[in-house]
């Protein structure tokens, strides 16, 4: 349930918002409604992963992966016709791990509250 609403509400506030609100998106979402530190943290990865994964994709695909081979080159990567995937992963690896800390932040500062 969390990696859903996670992906949809990042989603749909990243068209009018910058890339970063899905860090007070999973820290708000996983104060609500995370269960357990490891499901929020899991969750939240996965779902920014595999948003973020799948929208740079819808982007790439069309153009044949030009600006992703672009980028790879100027990160300093060798060039060659798979050097797109490694930025793409890069994207949904540092999104995820955006979004999970915030996560965990927000399950934690639910946490805290609760005790007192």
């Amino acid at each position: 349930m969390l990696f859903i609403l996670i992906a949809v509400f990042s989603l749909l506030l990243q068209f009018f918002l910058p890339w970063w609100i899905i860090a007070p998106v999973s820290a708000v979402l996983a104060a609500l409604v995370g269960g357990t530190a490891r499901n929020a943290f899991f969750s939240s990865f996965m779902a920014i992963f595999v948003m973020w994964i799948g929208v740079s994709l819808s982007k790439s695909i069309p153009n044949q992966h030009l600006l992703s081979g672009k980028v790879a080159v100027m990160l300093g990567l060798p060039q060659s016709p798979s050097s797109w995937i490694i930025v793409l992963l890069a994207t949904g690896i540092i999104g995820g791990l955006t979004a999970s800390v915030s996560a965990l932040a927000g399950y934690y500062w639910r946490a805290a509250l609760k005790k007192k």
